[in-house]
């Protein structure tokens, strides 16, 4: 039995797609004769050192890959494996595509992902805030790429006048992890920026893998500094995203996060102090208001009539009470009389008492009191400094005396010293 073109080319279609194997396969080799039709549609040949073979990837799979196919490029695609009948040419229809390496680095990224997470890393609560005007902003990228400049260029144009920080560090390549997480630890170090920005432009998962390593992980989860992850394109998440205190899509939009815009700020201010104006426009309405209110009152309209009002009021409160208070005096009038003359009794009696102890003391003080004697015509003796001389025997030759009296003194002069022997009564 003989059979058409069409008919083999079909039949070895079906035989393909009943083949679980070829429903949805893995191939490996080099991109070679790729081309992009305006259609969307990338045509290419899968070779490696021995055969070839034909794929297609449609535009629907095609935009979903985050990296540009190139001829010479070593890639693992999947898809299902066909005859295309017209032709009678075997192909891949290709799903997925990926750099070669890719998919291990996609395992390494979730196993390190899954690990950090579970550490805290992510945790939304030790994330710290972003400043909101930071004066200092520490910046850790690549010298010689576009990266910065267009930073630059967004800073000047939203806040002219900051201050900046640059550690240039190689974002790409063996040593970029260890520059980068080096660049965070001086940040810390120095203490000088007030955030931290990380940056480097878009590219395949192998060109930002920097930014997926532990150590850089561990830097940004170590740093007291706010620290910004501005890594790759939008659609590019990187280990460092997820640690970040903030995740910026792009490097420009992280200069558009870190920094506000002057003249937005001038405006926000301008709108604050039409506020306040208003607000103490409406206190000093209410205030005046509230003034009037209290001036329409009778205290200030009419105060003489309250006045007036009031001292009535004391006028008959100071009747009631001087009733009440002559009420109550007249039934304690006697009782305060009887006992006046009570107690005059009994000071009068006191007092008497008093007197004659007064007296008495009086008499036994003047009978002590050695100068008493003086009234009898008797005289004591002094020197000139007033030391009682008591003997003769204290008197030297020509010194100088004062002898008191009941009514007055003289001063003396010893002329003349006669001594007197006084028998000792041991003798």
């Amino acid at each position: 039995m003989a059979y058409s073109v069409s008919e083999v080319n079909h039949m070895a279609a079906e035989l393909f797609a009943a083949n679980p194997t070829f429903n949805r396969i893995e191939v490996y080799g080099e991109i070679s004769g790729g081309k992009l039709y305006p259609s969307g549609h990338y045509y290419f040949t899968l070779k490696d050192e021995n055969s070839t073979l034909s794929c297609v990837m449609f535009r629907s799979a095609y935009n979903r890959i985050n990296f540009t196919p190139e001829n010479g490029t070593k890639v693992t695609l999947t898809g299902n494996a066909t005859i295309y009948e017209k032709a009678g040419r075997f192909q891949i229809l290709v799903q997925d595509m990926n750099p070669q390496g890719v998919g291990d680095l996609h395992r390494r990224f979730e196993l390190l992902k899954a690990e950090l997470r579970k550490k805290g890393y992510f945790a939304d609560q030790r994330k710290k805030p972003i400043p909101q005007l930071p004066q200092i902003i520490g910046i850790a990228t690549s010298s010689a790429g576009a990266v910065i400049q267009d930073m630059l260029h967004v800073l000047r144009r939203r806040f002219p006048g900051f201050k900046l920080h640059f550690i240039p560090v190689a974002v790409q390549g063996e040593t970029a992890a260890a520059q980068i997480a080096q660049a965070i630890n001086i940040f810390n170090v120095k203490n000088q920026v007030d955030v931290i920005v990380i940056a480097r432009g878009g590219g395949s998962i192998e060109d930002l893998w920097a930014f997926n390593e532990k150590i850089v992980a561990d830097a940004i989860f170590a740093s007291e500094i706010p620290v910004v992850s501005a890594v790759g394109h939008e659609t590019d998440f990187t280990i460092a995203d997820f640690t970040a205190d903030l995740r910026a899509p792009t490097p420009s939009a992280a200069a558009e996060l870190i920094v506000p815009e002057k003249s937005s700020l001038y405006q926000m201010l301008e709108q604050e102090q039409e506020q306040l104006i208003f607000i103490m426009q409406k206190q000093i309405t209410d205030a005046k208001r509230t003034l009037t209110n209290f001036l329409d009152r009778p205290v200030f309209t009419q105060p003489k009539l309250i006045i007036d009002q009031k001292r009535q009021m004391i006028d008959e409160i100071h009747n009631r009470l001087f009733r009440e208070f002559k009420y109550q005096t007249i039934g304690q009038k006697r009782v305060i009389l009887d006992l006046r003359e009570r107690l005059g009794l009994y000071i009068n009696n006191i007092l008497r008492n008093r007197v004659q102890e007064f007296n008495n003391l009086e008499a036994k003080l003047n009978a002590l009191n050695p100068f008493a004697i003086l009234n009898r015509g008797y005289t004591y003796v002094e020197d000139v400094e007033g030391k009682i001389i008591d003997s003769a025997y204290g008197v030297n030759p020509d010194q100088k005396m004062i002898l008191h009296w009941y009514d007055g003194t003289a001063e003396v002069k010893a002329t003349k010293i006669n001594l007197k022997k006084i028998r000792n009564e041991n003798d």
